[in-house]
C-alpha cells in the first residue's frame, strides 16, 4: 500500500528542496502513533507523513516521546522537524508552532471501568421510593389489623381465628391482612361483623392497588438500572477522582471547568491506574479512546457519555519551518487524490 500510495503522490507535480532526514516526535496514541509488533512505528499521523516525506524526497526518524507536553516543546524548540500524534490544533499553542491542515476531527471524552457506570442496587433502590412504599404500605396494613382485631374480638359475631387478647388477636389480623395483600385472598377464614366485611373489602381493593404500584416501581428501578450512569458528561466527574496527562488540552479543559484530576505524565500511565481502579474515571482524546476500548481496553474499560470539546487533529512544525509549505501542499493533494481516504479508512474504517 506504501508504494500505491506514494505512486499517487508523485502523479501530482510538487516542487522539491533538498533530501533531508527529517526529525518526527512521535509517542504512543493509537491510533494515531504507535509501535507495531517488531517495534516500529506507525499509526494515522505517522504513517500519512511518512508517505508525505517520502513524496517529498526526504527520509525521517522517528523520536519517542512519553510525556506529551515535551513533544510540544520538541518542537516548539526546533529539535524537532515536525510531531505526528493525536495532537489538537489551538489557538494557545499556534502562537509558538505552526500546524498542518487537519488530519482528523476529534475532541474529548470519558473512559470508566466497565461495570462501574451501573448505579448500585441500593442506591437505585433508595432513589426509586420502593423502601418509602412499602413501609406506607406496612403503617396501613397495621391500621387495618387494629380494625379488624377490633371489631371480630368477642360479641355474637365471634370468629374463632381472631383470639381476643391484644397482641394474640392482633398478629392474627395482621397475618390476615398480609396474607390478603399478598395472596389475594384468606380462603379459611374471613371476617364476620359487619364492619370487619366492610373493612376486609376496602382492603382487598387496597390490596390491588398497593401490588400493581409495587410492580410498576419495581419495573421502574429494573429499567433505570440498565439505562442510568454514573457519569454522563464531565460534569459528573466533580466529586469523582479523575485521571488526566499534563501539558494537554485535557487538562486545560479541566483547569477551565475547575475540576480536580490526577496528573499524568503519559496517558498510558491513565489508562492502566484506570483498568486497575485506582481512579474512577479518566479524561482522553476521543479518537484515542474510542480506539482503545475496542483494542487493548476492550471489555476493561468503556466510553462514557458523549464527544465534547470538539476539536481537529494536526501535525506540528516549527515555526517559519521550511518544510512546512511542501509537506502541507503534499497532504491537500493526498485528501485530493484519495491517498488521505485510503489511509483513514485503513486505520478507522468506515
Amino acid at each position: 500500500m506504501r508504494k500505491i500510495i506514494l505512486f499517487l503522490l508523485l502523479l501530482v507535480p510538487t516542487t522539491f528542496v533538498g533530501a533531508d532526514e527529517l526529525k518526527v516526535g512521535v509517542i504512543e496514541r493509537p491510533p494515531f502513533a504507535f509501535q507495531d509488533d517488531v517495534g516500529e512505528w506507525t499509526g494515522f499521523s505517522v504513517e500519512l507523513m511518512e508517505v508525505l516525506i517520502e513524496g517529498a524526497g526526504h527520509t525521517s526518524t522517528h523520536v519517542p516521546f512519553t510525556v506529551f507536553s515535551e513533544m510540544i516543546d520538541g518542537v516548539k524548540n526546533t529539535q524537532l522537524d515536525l510531531a505526528a500524534a493525536n495532537i489538537s490544533i489551538t489557538s494557545e499553542r499556534e502562537e509558538f508552532i505552526d500546524f498542518s491542515q487537519p488530519l482528523y476531527e476529534s475532541g474529548l471524552q470519558i473512559l470508566i471501568p466497565k461495570d462501574s457506570n451501573s448505579v448500585s442496587l441500593w442506591t437505585l433502590v433508595w432513589e426509586s421510593g420502593i423502601l418509602l412504599f412499602i413501609f406506607g404500605a406496612f403503617i396501613v396494613l397495621m391500621i387495618v389489623a387494629h380494625l379488624v382485631w377490633f371489631f371480630e374480638r368477642g360479641g355474637d359475631a365471634k370468629q374463632d381465628y381472631f383470639r381476643d387478647d391484644y397482641f394474640g388477636g392482633l398478629w392474627d389480623a395482621f397475618w390476615w391482612a398480609f396474607i390478603v395483600v399478598t395472596m389475594g385472598g384468606f380462603e379459611n377464614e374471613r371476617p364476620e361483623n359487619y364492619v370487619g366485611r366492610v373493612i376486609a373489602v376496602f382492603w382487598v381493593l387496597a390490596s390491588l392497588f398497593f401490588i400493581s404500584t409495587l410492580t410498576a416501581k419495581i419495573t421502574t428501578a429494573l429499567t433505570i438500572s440498565e439505562l442510568q450512569t454514573g457519569i454522563e458528561s464531565y460534569e459528573d466527574l466533580r466529586g469523582k477522582k479523575v485521571g488526566a496527562p499534563t501539558g494537554t488540552t485535557i487538562s486545560k479543559f479541566l483547569d477551565e471547568k475547575k475540576i480536580p484530576y490526577v496528573e499524568y505524565g503519559d496517558f498510558t500511565e491513565v489508562l492502566r491506574d484506570l483498568e486497575d481502579r485506582k481512579i474512577d474515571a479518566a479524561v482522553g482524546g476521543a479518537a484515542v479512546s474510542q480506539y482503545y476500548v475496542t483494542t487493548k481496553g476492550a471489555g476493561k474499560v468503556v466510553t462514557a457519555g458523549p464527544v465534547f470539546a470538539p476539536d481537529n487533529i494536526g501535525s506540528a512544525f516549527p515555526e517559519d519551518s521550511k518544510y512546512f509549505e511542501q509537506l502541507n501542499t503534499l497532504l491537500i493533494e493526498a485528501k485530493e487524490n484519495g491517498t488521505y481516504e485510503q489511509l483513514r479508512l485503513k486505520y478507522f474504517g468506515e
